[in-house]
């Protein structure tokens, strides 16, 4: 079985190495074209282009990787092409060989702009199996292009729980909050709640390895009690995750429902609680009451209440700590999410694409 995998990211130069003397989490794609024996297609192959790369940013639709990965994959006799993303997914989806199963996992799945054109093009008839990164997107998925459960499966983002691990127990004490990322995150709403707990220190680190744009903080005076630090390398950012009380991270309330997931996760195996956006997607992510608290979106008093009664209760943090590690560890890990991508890939080679509902092959 010749699987393709495709990643819509270049990768550093020497990350490899420093993934194998532990200085950085395992990365997917990696992982999977090792399991598959076979090899991974990511921007390095592509040739450098500022202004496609602009159009392409603009439009998040990688156009120029579809069509070098639709020649590799035929060229190459490839059984399956598995798309990391729907960035390179949805215009794969025209070019690749029909006679090449494709399976494409969907980050924001729930666009109405990207659901209106799978529509338009009936790009559905073309995926074997659409995985979503939450059941809640799964199921609006499911509706929303008419594809029966086995077209469309819950495929949560994993963790590297070997490498987000505590080095040692939680006190509950620790002197500060943190909040970390980037991606769809509503600082303003947690530097606001900030405001009203000015004997609680909360740092944030606000960046992302994977895009660039502003914070959203920039706008904001920032209170004495809040200290922007900055972007840190994996191996440190275990670190601040460890020297952190707990861990919060404000969602904006957009159709991108599971924006967060990575930095819920990360904190969890780290064994630290975490005070969320309760949003369809990320709220799958924890345990409201046992791992972590969610509160309503953009609401700075339930926030800042969420905060203050979990700084307040030491005992609470270390139980729901050790909670998180251990959800984290039995449900999340990278692992078991490579053994599932494995098993889905298979099925689709072995038993063929299987029929859209309602939709004529």
């Amino acid at each position: 079985m010749r699987v393709l995998v495709v990643a819509t990211n270049a990768t550093p130069k020497g990350l490899i190495n420093e993934i194998r003397t532990g200085r950085h989490q395992r990365i997917d794609y990696l992982e999977l074209a090792q399991r598959f024996g076979t090899v991974h297609h990511d921007y390095n192959a592509l040739r450098p282009g500022r202004l496609f790369r602009q159009i392409e940013d603009l439009f998040r639709c990688d156009i120029r990787q579809a069509i070098d990965v639709a020649l590799l994959a035929k060229r190459g006799s490839y059984d399956a092409v598995l798309s990391l993303s729907e960035r390179v997914g949805i215009p794969l989806a025209l070019l690749l060989d029909r006679r090449i199963h494709h399976m494409v996992i969907f980050h924001h799945g729930m666009s109405p702009q990207k659901l209106r054109m799978i529509r338009t093009l009936k790009l559905q008839q073309r995926w074997d199996v659409v995985a979503a990164i939450s059941r809640a997107e799964a199921d609006g998925m499911r509706t929303a292009l008419g594809l029966d459960d086995q077209r469309v499966v819950a495929l949560h983002t994993p963790v590297d729980v070997d490498f987000y691990k505590p080095s040692r127990p939680s006190t509950g004490q620790e002197a500060f909050i943190q909040s970390l990322g980037l991606s769809h995150r509503d600082y303003p709403t947690l530097i606001r709640a900030m405001r009203r707990l000015p004997h609680i220190s909360c740092h944030l680190r606000v960046g992302s390895t994977w895009v660039t744009r502003r914070g959203g903080h920039e706008k904001e005076d920032l209170p004495p009690n809040v200290k922007l630090q900055p972007f840190v390398h994996p191996d440190v950012l275990r670190q601040c995750y460890e020297e952190s009380r707990f861990i919060v991270v404000p969602i904006q309330a957009s159709t991108q429902w599971s924006a967060g997931c990575t930095s819920v996760q990360a904190a969890q195996a780290m064994g630290k609680p975490v005070v969320a956006t309760r949003r369809p997607g990320l709220s799958e992510y924890l345990i409201d009451g046992e791992t972590g608290l969610l509160v309503e979106p953009g609401d700075e008093r339930s926030m800042a209440e969420a905060i203050e009664s979990l700084w307040n209760d030491p005992l609470r943090v270390i139980r729901m700590g050790r909670k998180a590690r251990e959800w984290i560890e039995s449900h999340y890990s990278l692992d078991r999410w490579l053994d599932k991508v494995q098993q889905l890939i298979a099925q689709v080679v072995c038993q063929g694409r299987l029929p859209v509902s309602g939709m004529p092959r």
